[in-house]
């Protein structure tokens, strides 16, 4: 008798097994991945937004704020004269279900209202912001000098 030539159904069955294995164990990893991209593109857009409002206070020789609200951030002029017009708004929407906080460590008061001020010179007040969303959360620090996040911590879900 003459053997043919192919695989047995044992054969197939276990290598259908092991590849089955295999993807098991990288579908988690590859989610956490994917998970902890979406996280820190949420701190990229937070940041080029603070770039935005930092780099606008200098070029245009104007104190602009960051005012939060529950759906988003509006960058607003906070000193205009009576000769100068007030420059279009940009604005930082929330995405559904993720919650912000600012937190003032310098504010001389205890509850401040959620405004974060960018001065003519580049420089701000130093501020923790918080985020929390679907992919997880993180904290990042902006010192007064620089504008520059830092961060404190982050947790992928």
């Amino acid at each position: 008798m003459s053997r043919s030539h192919g695989f047995t159904l044992l054969e197939i069955l276990l290598a259908l097994c092991i590849g089955l294995l295999l993807i098991t164990i990288a579908i988690p990893s590859v989610s956490g991945m994917l998970r902890e991209q979406k996280l820190k593109r949420s701190f990229e857009d937070f940041d080029d937004f603070v770039r935005q409002a930092q780099t606008r206070s200098v070029t245009e020789r104007r104190t602009y704020a960051m005012v939060w609200d529950e759906t988003g951030i509006d960058l607003r002029v906070a000193d205009t004269t009576r000769d100068e017009s007030e420059p279009e708004k940009t604005r930082f929407s929330f995405e559904e279900g993720a919650e912000w906080a600012l937190d003032r460590p310098a504010a001389l008061v205890k509850k401040p209202v959620w405004e974060w001020p960018f001065w003519r010179s580049g420089t701000c007040e130093p501020v923790v912001v918080h985020y929390r969303g679907s992919a997880g959360t993180w904290s990042v620090e902006y010192s007064g000098l620089t504008a520059q996040g830092r961060f404190i911590a982050m947790e992928v879900k």
